[in-house]
């Protein structure tokens, strides 16, 4: 028996081996993580605005896009990038070590919503913007 239990151990340490060594080998293969490697595809710059529009698919409730306090550097590095603001009875949440936690996601969750991460600017408003397209003979206010 104990033949048996040794026998097990050593395809375990070989599995863990192969496993370590294929994950040098992407490590090498992608040469950053899964979120630098988002961040990249789907930029999102310091004057990005948080996503407002966002919705729990577990309870309907609003989602917090904590992506800029992350960069901005308020939240910490491994604080998610999205939060639900259900604290109450979201299906999401989860038992941590002295309270139930909030469903959160990060860049790299399977269960993230891809249409999260695109990068939505608000419309800006008629009296924010101005006519550049105006011809030559009109008097600028600058030119009086």
């Amino acid at each position: 028996m104990n033949q048996n239990i040794d026998q097990a151990l050593q395809k375990i340490e070989l599995s863990k081996k192969a496993i370590s060594e294929a994950e040098l080998i992407l490590a090498d293969l992608l040469g950053k993580d899964v979120v630098e490697k988002v961040n990249e595809v789907i930029p999102v710059t310091e004057t990005t605005p948080p996503r407002t529009d966002l919705k729990c698919y577990l309870c309907g409730s609003k989602v917090y896009d904590n992506r800029p306090n992350k960069r901005s550097g308020q939240y910490k590095p491994k604080a998610p990038d999205f939060t639900c603001s259900n604290n109450n009875d979201c299906s999401g949440m989860v038992q941590g070590d002295t309270r139930m936690l909030r469903k959160s996601w990060w860049l790299d969750s399977k269960d993230l919503p891809q249409e999260w991460i695109k990068t939505v600017v608000p419309p800006i408003s008629a009296e924010d913007t101005v006519d550049v397209t105006g011809s030559d003979e009109e008097i600028h206010p600058f030119d009086k």
